[in-house]
């Protein structure tokens, strides 16, 4: 965990610029050490495991939205570009 926490670090540091970064490192050690490490945590292990850029994405099902249908997302595949959208609707 340890060492997935440090690739994540390393892979942040190369991409925000050196003001950003260290606006980031200041905000983080300023946090509560056990909420420091939980939040540092979950970021790191959803960011190592999500796909590259460019890489297939996984399949998935949901809802579509005011419909009782629900759609697939490979059902788009080499026809149609898709744009996932996330947030709330409240």
């Amino acid at each position: 965990e340890r060492e997935q926490l440090q690739t994540f670090l390393d892979m942040l540091q190369q991409q925000l610029c050196p003001t950003d970064w260290e606006r980031l490192q200041t905000f983080i050690d300023s946090m509560n050490p056990e909420r420091r490490a939980a939040m540092l945590g979950f970021i790191a292990q959803r960011e190592t495991h999500a796909p590259a850029v460019g890489a297939e994405a996984p399949d998935f099902e949901l809802p579509r939205l005011g419909r009782d249908e629900r759609v697939r997302l490979s059902s788009f595949r080499h026809d149609k570009p898709v744009a996932l959208i996330f947030g709330s609707f409240t």
